[in-house]
């Protein structure tokens, strides 16, 4: 029977997969799909925009892994630090792209930025727009990551501490000495 932090640990750990999935069959989509996903007026080489997909589905893969390593019994087996580099990277780059992008969705559509967070935009941006409000779940949807990933990546490292603190010498195994 799991701990009340294991069964925590796994809740916030299975999200965090799902949102990586969903991330990775949507983006997975884009590149099968690239000329309807693609603008065409914005000048990008096809390359590079099938490149950037790719990092993202393959950042999708090694985020899921790594979030099942957490929380599987052979993810044990794996280097500590092989596995908590690639979520804390994770973690920083999802915080990074979502609350600021959020927070400047919500501040514009909300009237109390109306040319953006930054004042950059020449006019007042139409927030009744389907490119504004296109953006809005983007940004959520990178939010909502980082609010999936940040929790299970910090409960997984409090689960291997208390794993440690709590490992027992068994009395009826004699100890081993190194030679």
């Amino acid at each position: 029977m799991q701990s009340e932090p294991g069964k925590t640990l796994l809740r916030w750990a299975y999200a965090a997969v799902a949102w990586l999935v969903v991330s990775f069959v949507w983006h997975v989509q884009m590149g099968v799909m690239y000329e309807d996903t693609m603008d065409p007026d914005d000048g990008t080489p096809v390359w590079l925009f099938l490149s950037y997909d790719a990092l993202i589905v393959l950042m999708s893969v090694v985020g899921v892994v790594c979030v099942l390593a957490t929380v599987k019994p052979w993810g044990r087996r794996a280097p500590y630090w092989l596995v908590r580099a690639p979520l804390w990277i994770g973690c920083a780059v999802l915080t990074m792209r979502g609350v600021p992008g959020l927070v400047e969705n919500i501040t514009t559509a909300t009237g109390l930025t109306p040319h953006g967070l930054l004042g950059m935009e020449k006019e007042a941006v139409d927030t009744g727009s389907w490119d504004f409000w296109k953006t809005m779940v983007i940004n959520g949807y990178f939010f909502l990551g980082a609010v999936l990933l940040v929790p299970a990546t910090v409960l997984s490292r409090r689960r291997r501490r208390t794993a440690k603190a709590t490992r027992t010498v068994d009395p009826a195994r004699p100890a081993q000495t190194r030679s």
